[in-house]
């Protein structure tokens, strides 16, 4: 062999040294960034169900929010967090405060507690079904408030109240009904936010293009505020919805006697009350009475998007424990009718 192939294979074996090296480089920053990896995903994997605190700041987003969630091993994805409150339109409606959660929890779980905001405060409970002069008085009666300030408030422009349409002043039916923690320094205006804000957090779990015939939100919440006036047990609401739709598309009169009650101020209702020219009187006028009548929970909501499948037009009172008997029948409601005023009940 002369000397230039010996050189020649030096070089080589030299350079394929030199290869051979910076594959083993490589391999190796690739096995410790995999075990670095490794052992920061055996270092997050906390236990489900271990209660943790999160505080979140005021201005924080939702992905900033999502880290701190997913470093607590409260949800596992910071990217389906933003995803699921960018979806839902909460995640400019999560609120600043110190949470007790638990790891392990959902997405739309932990969605619903920061967008509801933290439980601190004096409770004060709003019932399904109240309109906003008693929600008015509750706010008044917890001594924060007096009354001419939640009357001024009820009006004030500072509101944000996404729902009501252009030109409606009133706001029965936007104010959610559930438990509130009113904190020394609130204003009646920013409790009265609160509960408007917690009706989009709610109505954010629904697909309200859905709804039947076509209505927008505003007139489901209208629909919904009667369901909840008149259902006196949860197996009602789906079929006073069914009833309500189908004297809709039939071009028949509501006869809602909830919608009178809330014309005429009380619940004996007299034949003079029937009689009313308010466009609450849902026996004189078609159609959907121009605002809620009151405001709907969760199940009335829920009812009103998904009524029963059914062809009943009448409902009568048929025991003592509020349940109805649904027909499609006129005679049959005559009936029915009849039997209820024989039991005390109408």
């Amino acid at each position: 062999m002369s000397r230039v192939e010996r050189r020649l294979r030096r070089r080589r074996r030299r350079r394929g040294v030199l290869v051979m090296g910076a594959l083993l480089a490589v391999v190796g920053m690739v096995v410790f960034q995999a075990l670095q990896w490794s052992a920061a995903r055996e270092k997050k994997a906390i236990p489900p169900g271990q209660e943790v605190t999160i505080t979140v700041s005021s201005g924080q987003s939702s992905v900033e929010i999502g880290r701190a969630l997913r470093e607590a091993g409260v949800v596992d994805s910071v990217n389906r967090f933003r995803d699921v409150a960018e979806e839902r339109g909460l995640d400019s409606l999560l609120k600043p405060g110190e949470y007790k959660l638990v790891t392990g929890m959902s997405i739309d779980a932990v969605l619903e507690i920061l967008a509801k905001g933290p439980s601190t405060g004096v409770p004060v409970t709003i019932p399904e079904g109240y309109t906003v002069a008693q929600i008015a008085d509750k706010l008044a009666a917890t001594d924060q408030f007096t009354k001419a300030e939640v009357k001024k408030a009820l009006k004030s422009k500072d509101l944000i109240v996404p729902l009501r349409p252009k030109g409606v002043t009133s706001l029965e039916g936007l104010l959610f009904p559930e438990t509130y923690g009113i904190e020394e320094d609130d204003t009646a205006v920013g409790v009265i936010q609160d509960m408007a804000e917690q009706l989009e957090v709610v109505l954010s779990r629904y697909q309200l293009s859905t709804a039947p015939q076509g209505l927008n939100a505003y007139q489901l919440l209208i629909v919904a505020s009667m369901i909840e006036r008149e259902a006196k047990v949860d197996a009602d609401r789906p079929k006073i919805a069914a009833v309500i739709y189908n004297r809709l598309a039939a071009g028949k009169p509501l006869e809602i006697d909830a919608t009178v009650e809330y014309a005429v101020g009380h619940s004996k209702l007299t034949a003079k009350d029937l009689q009313s020219t308010s466009p609450y009187n849902t026996y004189v006028r078609d159609g959907l009475p121009p605002t809620p009548i009151a405001a709907p929970g969760e199940a009335a909501i829920k009812a009103a998007l998904q009524p029963a499948d059914g062809d009943w037009i009448y409902y009568v009172l048929a025991s003592k424990d509020g349940e109805h008997a649904f027909t499609s029948s006129y005679q049959e409601f005559l009936r029915l009718k009849s039997e209820a005023k024989a039991k005390g009940l109408l």
